[in-house]
């Protein structure tokens, strides 16, 4: 009499765990977040790629954009102002998305701020792994090499309707342009440049 609630606790616990396999693989499988799927991330940096204007810096004979595989990292000063820093302080001023100045509450409401610093806490990779199409992923991993493209993970409203992402683009010793670029989605495969923060050259 002792077998069969042993047989049925067993299948229970197999049925358990097997469902907890289903509902996580998701996360499992992903390369860049625990929260964005990898072919929303890829999707957008696509488009980013193909669509946005080059450099006036950028050879004119380079056909394809130059990635760099190391991802620009997101930094919590980014989403989060301690206390102990004034606003006027600079790396605040320069790092920090949320000021004032930016007017950003127009655009991320305080639920799209929670979940942006959610995604920035999700984040997984610290090297681009998938094939961008018409750009070119160098192998040079610890080297800065002209003309090329730096990208963070792109970051998501909780609509989907905004991205910010990163972006930085090396043209030499003393030649550089960044900043963090904020897209508004047009339609499934389209975005338009709705605002730059902390745009920058040198």
């Amino acid at each position: 009499m002792q077998v069969v609630p042993t047989i049925k606790m067993n299948k229970l616990i197999l049925i358990t765990l097997t469902i907890l396999l289903l509902t996580n693989q998701v996360c499992f499988g992903q390369t860049y977040s625990d929260i964005i799927e990898d072919n929303e991330i890829i999707s957008f940096l696509t488009w980013e790629v193909n669509s946005t204007d080059r450099y006036s810096e950028e050879p004119l004979l380079s056909l394809k954009r130059k990635i760099d595989p190391k991802i620009i990292s997101w930094d919590s000063l980014n989403f989060i102002k301690p206390d102990s820093l004034p606003e006027h302080d600079f790396l605040v001023s320069f790092t920090y998305l949320f000021q004032e100045k930016n007017v950003l509450d127009t655009i991320f409401k305080d639920e799209d701020k929670e979940y942006l610093f959610e995604q920035f806490k999700a984040s997984k990779d610290s090297t681009w792994q998938s094939k961008i199409p018409k750009a070119t992923i160098s192998n040079r991993k610890n080297k800065r090499r002209s003309n090329r493209y730096y990208y963070s993970i792109p970051l998501f409203s909780k609509d989907k309707n905004y991205v910010i992402i990163k972006r930085e683009y090396y043209c030499g010793s003393l030649c550089a342009h960044g900043g963090y670029f904020i897209y508004r989605t047009l339609n499934e495969n389209s975005w338009e440049l709705v605002k730059v923060i902390n745009g920058w050259m040198s």
